[in-house]
Order: C-alpha cells, then structure tokens, then sequence
C-alpha cells in the first residue's frame, strides 16, 4: 500500500473538483467514484456539508500524538478493599449461638 494523500484543503465545492484535483496533483489511483464517495487504493473519500471525510483503509490508523507539557499528572491507583480475615470454627460457631439466642428471645417476646 502507498501513502495516504491527506488534502491540506478540506473544504471542497463537490467531490467531483476534489477527484480533479487528486487527478492533476497526485499519483494516488482512483478506483471507484459513484458522486458521493471516491476510493482509491488507500483511502476513502466522502463530503459531509462540503467538508472532505477522509478515511483509511488501512488498519492500523496513525494518530496524532498530543504535546504535553511537562510531566504526566499522577493517577492515583485504585486500592484495594482489606481481605476479610478468615475465621477459625470456633468463632463461627460462638456468632451462631449468638444468633440463635436473639431468635428465640425475639420468639419469646411475642
């Protein structure tokens, strides 16, 4: 594959004066145009309220990369919740009498 022609004008009367201008300014080949899109062998073109949609076909798409500057800020990172601490039988048996005697003290009051 070739190299993406990126128009530096993206506002354009019709695509029809912009597959003139790919004709006479490029060497890019223009394999289908129907009057509302226009491929060529790495891109596909489009005009949305005469501004020009450019769109790869390739898959992985460059992005520009955003200037910062100076460091990047520091995000926090998320804590984690306490593990549970494990009880021994003992413990659990003691919390089930527990329970167990404020049922039937609850059942002796009605």
């Amino acid at each position: 594959m070739g190299i993406i022609y990126n128009p530096k004008k993206l506002k354009w009367n019709s695509l029809t004066e912009f597959r003139d201008h790919l004709q006479r300014e490029t060497t890019e080949k223009i394999l289908s145009f129907n009057g509302w899109s226009l491929i060529t062998e790495t891109t596909e073109y489009g005009i949305v309220d005469g501004l020009l949609k450019v769109q790869s076909k390739q898959k992985k798409v460059i992005e520009p990369k955003l200037d910062t500057l100076g460091n990047r800020p520091k995000v926090s990172k998320k804590k984690k919740p306490p593990a549970a601490k494990l009880k021994s039988k003992k413990e659990i048996l003691e919390e089930m009498r527990e329970r167990g005697k404020k049922v039937l003290q609850k059942r002796s009051k009605k």
